[in-house]
């Protein structure tokens, strides 16, 4: 193993030890179940604080340590106390406060003891979701192997030991970049304040970083402490576009990112979209621009439509590091790290349905025993009013809250987005409209988690989950069910595969819509674009509806009346074809 030991002038800490890291239950492997796997979203995993809980928490091996909320530090009444100032992205010592946190319970292992750093509640929130806290290198350590299997449904940390690579893996070698920041060595607590070292560095003494005292958890301040050395980042080359790039990868971050300088080589198709971005120092970057990459290579891997953010990163030294791959890059693998070999072992995913009885095995008794997988059924009824899916939970499960996502195979054997249902203790069913090219589609239970978002009428809903690089590119067009005869439909191929000529791919909604939905969040819609020959808008239709009808409306009357493409050849000649697109109206 390559350990070091990190020596200060007042502390010796273990850069990594050999087996489980100190506090850690017994055993050698180490498994968690993850909520929401299929959602291709972050690594969200229960988890329960001092006997309080549960909460939900997320990985992140880029935060050098372990964070919570404020509601969890008030809930399991924990002490708090200043401490380091972090290094955020930008380079800034940022003052943050911390808590002494008891007995953190993720799956199967317990963790006696952390000292770890506060951030407001909603910080992190993404998704629908809260959460609670982040799990940082503190946990995934250097004697412990990281890794994430989203069709099984779960996450582990095993020691190197007794790790094995999945046969059928595919190693990606990194090499670490170290920090160039301006961080201080040691980092120790204040006087009267914690019981040992948060996180050690490696390097020398140097000048304190510029300090912003904002402190968002409140609290005395700390700004004459020194900062938290950032995490070594795991850097390996990557194509994109016709370029390669020194890419860091990243299993904390849904989005990528890349220097805006780098865009035009690596071919982005720039796109006005609005996200909040939050990095392990709990600083905020928000962002209203993103890149689309075709198809990004990592090695042999190999994944279509990645979305880039500005990557805006000092603390790593200009032209060491370019960008960084994400989750969304992922989101075809299982994925297996290993800190002690520096290479990440990618495993291809396989069908769902599939893995179905494994993945809602993994619940173990937090799931009741029921007639029916997951203990829901689903049912679509198609009717002269339209079609509709009434999701009805078991009475053995009663009184639990449910969320489920469910799988859609259309009647022409394409495929559709998955619809996830909320089921919140006391609902026993939803039902809700869907598009009519749903009409006599298979339905099927691929995944379920005790934890229901909240929705925002209350009670039960449903949502259809999806994107346009979700169907194949050669994938059977949808029509509706009993179609009269008539020409073949048109080929359906990804939106990134066309070239614009006109019109905007962002829409934003109006201040007609805003005012429409009355302070309601307005969630992402889905538009079936179809294009005649000569690459004109020929239809748009809403295939998942926005849930406010007046945005809904301006999406089709904009597509309509602005967007153009340049002509899409079938057998060397221009044919008509149709796509799926998705908006996400982030304000």
């Amino acid at each position: 193993m390559q350990c070091k030991a990190r020596v200060m002038a007042v502390m010796v800490v273990a850069g990594c030890t050999v087996g489980a890291p100190p506090g850690f239950s017994n055993g050698d492997h180490w498994v968690v179940p993850l909520v929401g796997p299929l959602e291709n979203g972050l690594l969200v995993v229960p988890a329960s604080v001092n006997g309080h809980g549960p909460y939900l928490f997320t990985f992140d091996p880029d935060a050098s340590i372990t964070a919570i909320d404020k509601q969890v530090v008030e809930e399991a009444d924990l002490r708090t106390f200043g401490g380091p100032r972090v290094a955020d992205e930008t380079d800034t010592g940022q003052v943050r406060f911390y808590a002494e946190l008891f007995d953190l319970k993720i799956g199967n292992l317990n963790i006696a003891r952390r000292d770890v750093l506060i951030f407001p509640v909603g910080f992190y929130d993404t998704e629908g979701r809260h959460l609670n806290g982040i799990i940082g290198r503190d946990v995934l350590a250097d004697s412990l192997v990281f890794g994430f299997d989203r069709d099984q449904g779960i996450a582990m940390l095993s020691t190197i030991k007794s790790f094995r690579a999945p046969p059928d893996a595919t190693a990606i070698p990194y090499q670490l970049v170290v920090s160039q920041s301006d961080a201080v060595a040691s980092h120790t607590i204040p006087a009267g304040g914690g019981r040992g070292p948060v996180v050690a560095g490696e390097r020398p003494p140097r000048a304190p970083l510029p300090t912003t005292t904002s402190n968002p958890t409140g609290g005395q301040s700390g700004s004459d402490l020194p900062e938290v050395v950032p995490v070594d980042r795991r850097v390996a080359t990557a194509q994109i576009g016709t370029t390669t790039l020194a890419m860091h990868l990243d299993l904390g971050a849904v989005v990528s990112q890349l220097s805006e300088s780098s865009w035009g080589d690596a071919n982005l198709a720039p796109a006005d979209l609005k996200l909040r971005l939050v990095d392990e120092a709990v600083t905020v970057r928000n962002v209203t621009k993103v890149g689309i990459a075709p198809e990004v290579m990592l090695g042999t891997a190999r994944t279509q439509h990645v979305t880039f953010a500005p990557f805006i990163e000092k603390r790593f030294g200009k032209r060491r590091v370019d960008g960084a791959l994400g989750l969304d890059f992922f989101r075809d693998y299982a994925v297996y790290a290993n800190w002690d070999t520096k290479a990440y072992y990618l495993k291809p995913r396989g069908e769902a349905a599939a893995t179905t009885t494994a993945r809602l095995g993994r619940w173990g008794a937090d799931l009741p025993a029921c007639p029916h997988p997951g203990c829901v059924t689903a049912e679509l009824t198609a009717t002269g009013a339209g079609v509709t899916v009434s999701v009805v939970r078991d009475a053995q499960a009663a009184n639990h809250a449910l969320e489920a996502l469910i799988g859609v195979t259309l009647a022409t054997g394409g495929p559709a987005p998955s619809i996830v249902v909320e089921l919140p203790s006391g609902t026993d069913k939803v039902t809700g409209g869907v598009p009519a090219i749903y009409a006599d589609a298979k339905l099927a239970v691929l995944d379920v988690a005790p934890f229901a978002r909240p929705c925002v009428a209350g009670g039960g809903c449903m949502v259809a989950l999806g994107a346009e690089d979700s169907e194949p590119e050669d994938a059977p067009a949808p029509v509706a069910a009993l179609a009269p005869e008539g020409p073949p439909s048109p080929r359906t191929v990804l939106i990134t595969k066309l070239h614009r000529r006109t019109g905007d791919a962002a829409i934003r909604p109006g201040d007609d819509v805003q005012k429409a939905a009355a302070g309601a969040a307005i969630a992402v819609a889905i538009v079936r674009v179809c294009l005649t020959a000569d690459g004109k808008v020929d239809a748009a239709k809403v295939v998942k509806s926005s849930g406010v009808p007046a945005y809904d409306a301006q999406l089709q009357r904009t597509i309509q009346d602005t967007w153009t493409f340049e002509p899409v050849e079938t057998d060397g000649k221009p044919a008509p074809v149709c796509t799926q697109v998705t908006f996400v109206p982030h304000g």
